[in-house]
């Protein structure tokens, strides 16, 4: 009796040493589970630059702070090479000076944009962007979609090596669904893109490719949301944006080229205006001197009266 009760008494404990060991085992594969879901969260939020919000789990309920207390800080910009700095300044002076007397009209560079209200951990910083419509305070340190009222209407993206597959594959996605008119991208030093510059419009929730033109032997691309055409021209410091005006024929790559052109431009027209003015003051003289001539030639041929009479 005394050695059955002791076998029993021997049975439950390694029954309960069985359980307990389970119930380890099964913590450890929770825990080891656990992890792994970790990591992916922070595998997948360091795979963009766009930081990605981890989703919670069934039944746990999401803490999203009020959109009134919730901060949209600035951007940081930092060119990534002389030609990328050059491109994007290049082509941020040119628009500016081209809509200098447009008020409704914001020429920004590297101006961060967050798009979703309540939201500052997604956001795009285009390199340079184009609005109409929603003035250029010079106040403005953010672009907030839903105060402005709208997208941009124009993005130039200038390649890096660091960002260009992700401006082909995943801002191009972003962009057309934010509702960007126009998505173009240039590359400073002629290695990254198949192209110097690309243009892309906005076209049943894509984009197709921007229309070609010739003019005197060489192609630009057209924006409709500018007015003007667009090339990429290889100079002494990379390839920078060029930019043509179909109405005049003008061109220029920079703010100072446009003014040292519209300066000569300027002197030309006065050139001509002065040397039309000469013409008409010699026209003048001309006139005058057949005038006096044909007095002369009238007076020698009047007759004369006789004192007598």
């Amino acid at each position: 009796m005394i050695e059955s009760t002791s076998f029993e008494a021997r049975a439950s404990i390694a029954d309960e040493r069985i359980d307990g060991r389970r119930a380890y085992s099964d913590c450890r594969i929770m825990a080891g589970r656990a992890c792994q879901a970790s990591r992916f969260q922070m595998s997948a939020s360091t795979t963009t630059d766009t930081p990605v919000p981890i989703v919670p789990g069934a039944g746990v309920d999401a803490e999203v702070p009020q959109a009134e207390d919730v901060e949209y800080p600035e951007g940081r910009w930092v060119a990534q090479s002389v030609s990328h700095g050059d491109a994007v300044e290049q082509a941020t002076g040119s628009l500016r000076h081209h809509f200098r007397e447009r008020e409704d009209v914001l020429v920004a560079m590297e101006l961060v944009v967050y798009y979703r209200r309540g939201n500052n951990r997604v956001w795009l910083q285009p390199d340079v962007q184009v609005v109409h419509g929603v003035g250029r305070s010079p106040s403005r340190s953010t672009y907030l979609v839903w105060e402005e009222g709208k997208a941009p209407d124009f993005v130039l993206e200038v390649a890096s090596p660091s960002t260009t597959d992700r401006d082909a594959q995943h801002k191009v996605g972003e962009y057309a669904s934010l509702g960007v008119r126009e998505y173009w991208r240039l590359d400073p030093v002629g290695e990254l893109m198949a192209s110097p510059l690309e243009g892309y419009v906005a076209s049943a929730g894509g984009y197709d490719a921007a229309s070609a033109v010739a003019v005197g032997g060489r192609v630009w691309l057209r924006s409709e949301v500018l007015g003007l055409e667009l090339r990429g021209e290889r100079r002494e410091r990379g390839t920078v944006l060029v930019f043509r005006d179909p109405r005049t024929g003008e061109e220029w790559a920079s703010a100072a080229e446009r003014e040292r052109q519209a300066a000569e431009e300027r002197a030309s027209v006065a050139e001509r205006e002065r040397q039309a003015a000469e013409q008409r003051a010699n026209a003048a003289d001309e006139r005058a001197r057949a005038l006096e001539e044909r007095l002369r030639a009238l007076t020698a041929d009047s007759p004369h009266t006789s004192s007598e009479e």
